[in-house]
Formats: C-alpha cells, structure tokens, sequence
C-alpha cells in the first residue's frame, strides 16, 4: 500500500498540477471517498497570507482536484473561480487564520508530530479499505479527533464539499463534541 504523504507528494508533482495550481499554493488534507469500486482522493489548494504574530491569512481555496488511489490518475479538477456554486465567495478576502484555537498550543514539532499522527491513521484507513488491516472504532475515533484538531474550522465548508460523508463522520463529529460539552 502507498502512505498517503507519498501518494499526496506525488500529485502535487504531476504535471496537470504543476501546470494548473499557482506556485505557492498550501494543500488541505486529504479528504477519502469511495466511488463504485474506486477509491478517490480529493483536495483542495489555497493561498496563504504570512503575516507577523503567527497570524497567517487563510484565503478560500480556489481548486479541487481528485484522484483515483493508488494510481493517482486526475479524476476531476474544478476552478471554484469559475464555478457558479462559488459565485458569492470572495477568492480574495481571507476566510481566517491559521492557528486556530484547537492547535494554538502546539509548537512546530507538536504540530508536525499531530500531523504525522493524521496520516498514520489515515493509511490504516487505506489500507483497511483495501482489506489489508482492520479499523476499529478507537481508529475512528482518533481520526476524527486529529481532523478535528487539525483542519481549520474556516476551511470545514470546502472539506464539506469535497466529501459531505467523510466530513460528517471524520470532522464534523469533532465540532458536535464540543458544542454538546459547552
């Protein structure tokens, strides 16, 4: 089975991106769904702001690509520019900031640590799709809880999009914990 940060490395390296996606664009994390008998994985690109105070702007990602696993053949790229769901978003007024609330405590190592722990759970997953692992409900429960921590909660609508099924199992489930423990 390929991990999923060397299948992710290898499609951010493929020409149709390379040719397609500005330079300098961040990648969301890896969002998985099933499709027959295809296992596809989507994502989204999306520019970025440095500024000082570990304030970097967040801007709406502008395109979502998806791929067949472990090939890792384009399966489809949208423009959300051009795209009439789209329409009223504004691709050049930030959606938020980096660092939100749930990581703002984690040093750089923390935070890759955390990142690593992600895609560890996410290749279980793979490989347990691909019937070679078991992915029990503790698994489940720790991916949901790392996309929780991980993802940035104004990016969620466009995780939303990519996979509204593995939104609402993997990352959605982390905002409903905490809404019910406040």
């Amino acid at each position: 089975m390929m991990p999923i940060q060397e299948f992710l490395k290898g499609i951010n390296t493929n020409d149709v991106v390379r040719r397609n996606i500005p330079m300098g664009r961040g990648m969301g994390y890896p969002v998985l769904k099933i499709v027959g008998e295809r296992l596809l994985i989507s994502v989204f690109y999306y520019r970025s702001i440095l500024h000082p105070e570990d304030k970097t702007l967040l801007m709406p990602p502008e395109y979502m690509l998806t791929f067949d696993y472990p090939s890792g053949k384009l399966v489809s790229f949208e423009n959300l520019r051009l795209h009439s769901q789209y329409s009223s978003v504004n691709f050049d007024k930030p959606v938020g900031t980096f660092r939100h609330e749930a990581i703002r405590h984690l040093n750089k190592t923390e935070y890759r640590d955390k990142k690593e722990q992600l895609f560890a759970a996410v290749d279980r997953l793979i490989a347990h799709l691909g019937g070679e692992g078991e992915f029990h409900s503790q698994d489940e429960k720790e991916l949901a809880e790392l996309y929780g921590m991980m993802t940035e909660p104004c990016l969620h609508p466009f995780y939303r999009a990519l996979s509204p099924q593995f939104y609402a199992r993997y990352i959605e489930k982390k905002e409903d914990r905490h809404v019910s423990e406040k």
